[in-house]
């Protein structure tokens, strides 16, 4: 009997541990039907014991079950009273064990009702003899009493309890509670600031508790994912631990789940799905009596309408004030507790109240919230920081305080920047950006408002400066990613072995499979921390821009290019002054950049009939004179142009535009700062590779080679990934003739094709190159993707980020044979002038085929 009864306890147990109570509890209830028909006077003084340990741990177990099935507090409690009794009347030799096993359960459910205090204090009583409790029940006790600290902003005590609470579960065998222990020290970290050891904590927990799969772990997950700005990321792992919570008992961490979520939905702009998750939210913790944590959904809610009135997209309601009055009666909520889930519900409620306040046009009312700000900004998280910051900005702009505002935005951006620091992967780095995007679209509307272009270039500059410098920390040194990546490259070049119809079921699953190690791969890289000697990037001002032009004396011009409510606009600048192009819809250019690279696939295939390429050629010709008319001509730029831009000014075949054929052109998605003047005569040194598959790729690499003295050439098996890497790192000028993808969704899962299998770009994060100019002269691997935020990405921006002085990489289909001709000539001048624009426009002049090849670098002589 007594085994029987004992193992459906333990199986009980294990699923409250596993967060299914709705299926623990007939379990404790089947157990307590038994014993409760048992007379314990009768029985002898071992079973007694057994009996009174059941009783015990069976109330307690329906106690912490029927809170979560039915959000109350009452009915468990008394549970526990009658838990309680039986303790009393058990053999005096496991009263106090009993007594202590209760204390913690009550603990647990305070703690889960909101009265923290009360939860803090059950805790402590029953943790102050380290001896009474048995192991897994002490493990336990210590998990949540951090869990509780947490939530009372008491971050150091919460770690010592993790600590502890991983070691004795560890000893005891526990995984499900060691794996909750780290995931909890993760969420410290995040609360702390540390982004990357959090999800290098959260991962640990998930590998020492593989099996678990009721979604808790992807609740601080999802939300340290969220503050890193990898916000998609983020909003899957939510929505896939979502769908595993649906069940009865599991709607508190649905809620907590949800709520992450609409965070997550707002940054992506999904304004409606944000308002339907905080709602949920809201009514969960309202109707379970919690009205903390109501208010910080309340203002989720609210933040949710307010974004897209903010951003223009619908009109300012006339309820505005009424919005505010009810943001600022959940910050009174909010104010009753410490942060809760990782955020200040008081202080983010007033900023919310403070933009309500300003659509109303009631800039009083904003500053008199703004002025009255609680204690705790000094350790709210990143996102809170740079909330408050992109408020004030928008009440000193909306007072007329210019200065004001502006510092603001500097302020945010420099939070911004030293936060990046700490990140130690180009794809943190850049993902960090999605929470500035209010703040510089802020300080861009400020800048149109005062109608001159140095205001708007300069704004402009500021955000996309904070976060396109360097992204690298020193060579990850973690054997486990070169495995992956490994493993990952021989998967594809198995895949592509397999051509045959038949095989096509089997190459998808390789190629599965190996998208999965790359994934796991690029999370490893999350992990990294940032490096100490990195600086951030300065952003270049309108002044100095147009002082080095005026020093240069050739004409140059610089346009910085914006999309602003839909239209494409650029502030030109030139040594003797700047101004303001508004040139086109956003949505024609796009398109236009569209075309033009499916004409140019058509033309540079070889395998398409003569008459269908005739056909594409006609239409290339009007395409780029459709662009040079939309974007080059109206620039006047007679000679060297530097453009800045993002989407789609990126992917424009610049150099193939009729007005810019044989000029200097050079594009970036910001104007960086730190490259000199050419340096002809200084000895460099060239590596020459090619790829499989190029079918002019050897004769192109060897004519090259001739071109540089002591050149390095690279053919067949020799041109390994190995060397490749290798090269980058060590060598002046890197010239790969290879065939090359571009992943729109993974940019950095972007590659170029050795004789080993694919190049990744992640596998070059981290690698410093020596100030180096790298050819891609093959395919469209100069490809890019806008990731959340505004960031570009794919391998010519890695290449940039990681030290590449400029980058001549092909931005859409590249024919072998364009490549094979041009290349020689491209050596030759680059040889004698150390200048890729001029080398690329003289390769470029004569060349009867549109080539999209595009120089991407700096503007030369802007001073760090």
């Amino acid at each position: 009997m007594w085994p029987e009864l004992e193992a459906e306890l333990l199986a009980a147990r294990d699923l409250n541990s596993r967060s299914l109570p709705g299926e623990a509890l007939p379990r404790f209830r089947h157990v307590l039907d038994r014993l409760r028909v048992m007379d314990p006077s009768g029985l002898a003084p071992t079973d007694h014991e057994r009996w009174a340990e059941g009783m015990m741990r069976s109330l307690t177990g329906e106690a912490v079950a029927v809170q979560a099935v039915e959000d109350a507090l009452d009915k468990p409690l008394a549970l526990l009273d009658d838990a309680e009794g039986r303790a009393a009347a058990a053999p005096s030799q496991s009263q106090g064990r009993l007594a202590a096993v209760i204390a913690a359960t009550r603990g647990l459910l305070l703690q889960r009702a909101g009265r923290l205090t009360d939860a803090m204090a059950a805790y402590d009583q029953v943790l102050a003899d380290p001896e009474v409790l048995p192991a897994r029940d002490r493990a336990a006790a210590l998990l949540n009493r951090g869990a509780t600290a947490i939530e009372l902003g008491r971050l150091d005590a919460a770690l010592r309890d993790f600590d502890a609470c991983r070691e004795q579960a560890m000893r005891a065998g526990l995984s499900n509670i060691a794996s909750l222990a780290l995931h909890n020290t993760g969420f410290v970290r995040y609360a702390l600031g540390d982004l990357p050891g959090a999800l290098q904590a959260m991962a640990a927990a998930r590998a020492v508790d593989p099996e678990r799969a009721d979604g808790v772990l992807d609740i601080g997950r999802g939300a340290v994912l969220y503050e890193a700005g990898l916000i998609e990321e983020a909003e899957q792992v939510l929505t896939q631990a979502i769908s595993r919570m649906s069940v009865p008992g599991r709607a508190q961490h649905r809620a907590e789940a949800e709520y992450f979520r609409a965070r997550c939905l707002m940054a992506l702009h999904r304004w409606d799905e944000a308002r339907v998750c905080a709602a949920f939210v809201r009514q969960y913790y309202a109707g379970v009596g919690h009205p903390q944590r109501a208010a910080v959904a309340r203002v989720a809610e609210l933040e949710a309408i307010l974004l897209p009135i903010r951003r223009g997209e619908t009109p300012v309601p006339s309820d505005a004030l009424r919005r505010a009055e009810q943001a600022l009666e959940a910050a009174e909520a909010g104010d009753e507790v410490d942060p809760l889930l990782g955020q200040h519900p008081g202080l983010a409620a007033r900023f919310v109240a403070a933009q309500w306040y300003l659509l109303a046009d009631d800039v009083g009312a904003a500053r008199a919230v703004l002025d009255n700000l609680p204690d705790g900004m000094a350790d709210a998280p990143l996102t809170t920081r740079i909330q408050q910051q992109t408020v004030l900005a928008q009440l000193a702009f909306a007072s007329g305080d210019r200065a004001g505002g502006v510092a603001a935005v500097r302020a945010g951006f420099g939070m911004m920047a030293d936060h990046s620091l700490g990140l130690g992967s180009v794809e943190s780095v850049t993902a960090a950006a999605a929470h500035g995007v209010d703040l510089q679209r802020t300080d861009i509307a400020a800048a149109v408002r005062t109608g001159r272009p140095d205001a708007l270039f300069e704004a402009v500059e500021r955000g996309r400066a904070t976060f396109a410098g360097a992204g690298w920390a020193a060579a990850p040194d973690d054997p486990a990613v070169g495995a992956l990546l490994t493993e990952a490259r021989g998967l594809v070049v198995r895949a592509r072995t397999l051509t045959n119809r038949e095989s096509a079921a089997e190459r998808e699953q390789l190629f599965g499979r190996s998208r999965r190690l790359l994934a796991a791969a690029r999370e490893r890289a999350w992990h990294r921390t940032g490096d100490d000697a990195a600086t951030g990037e300065r952003p270049a001002t309108a002044a100095e821009v147009r002082t080095l032009l005026a020093a240069r004396d050739d004409g140059a011009v610089l346009a910085n290019f914006m999309v602003i409510d839909g239209v494409l606009r650029c502030v030109r600048l030139d040594a003797h002054g700047a101004r303001t192009l508004d040139l086109a819809p956003h949505a024609a250019v796009a398109e236009r950049v569209l075309r033009a690279r499916a004409d140019l696939g058509v033309c540079a295939n070889d395998l398409v009939p003569t008459a269908l390429r005739d056909v594409a050629r006609r239409s290339l010709t009007r395409n780029l004179d459709a662009l040079d008319t939309l974007l080059a001509i109206p620039l006047e730029a007679d000679g060297p142009l530097y453009v800045a831009g993002r989407d789609p000014l990126v992917g424009v075949p610049w150099t193939a535009l009729p007005s810019r054929r044989g000029q200097r052109t050079t594009m970036r998605s910001y104007v960086a700062r730190g490259r000199a003047h050419p340096r002809p005569g200084e000895g460099r040194r060239l590596l020459a590779a090619h790829g499989p598959g190029v079918t002019l790729g050897a004769s192109e690499v060897r004519a090259v080679g001739e071109v540089w003295a002591g050149a390095t050439v690279l053919t067949g098996g020799a041109a390994t990934t190995a060397a490749v890497r290798e090269a980058l790192a060590t060598h002046d000028v890197v010239h790969l003739a290879t065939h090359g993808r571009h992943d729109a969704d993974n940019p950095l899962f972007a590659s170029i094709d050795l004789a080993d299998g694919p190049l990744f770009a992640h596998e070059l994060d981290g690698t410093r190159l020596p100030g180096s100019v790298v050819i891609l002269s093959a395919c469209e691997v100069g490809g890019s993707s806008q990731v959340v935020g505004g960031e570009v990405l794919g391998l010519t921006s890695v290449l940039l980020r990681l030290g590449a002085r400029a980058v001549v990489a092909a931005v859409a289909p590249l024919s072998d044979a364009v490549a094979a001709r041009v290349m020689p000539r491209f050596h030759a001048h680059l040889r004698a002038t150390d200048d890729p624009e001029a080398a690329l426009a003289a390769a470029l002049a004569d060349e009867p085929e549109p080539a999209p090849l595009v120089c991407f670098g700096s503007l030369e002589g802007l001073p760090r």
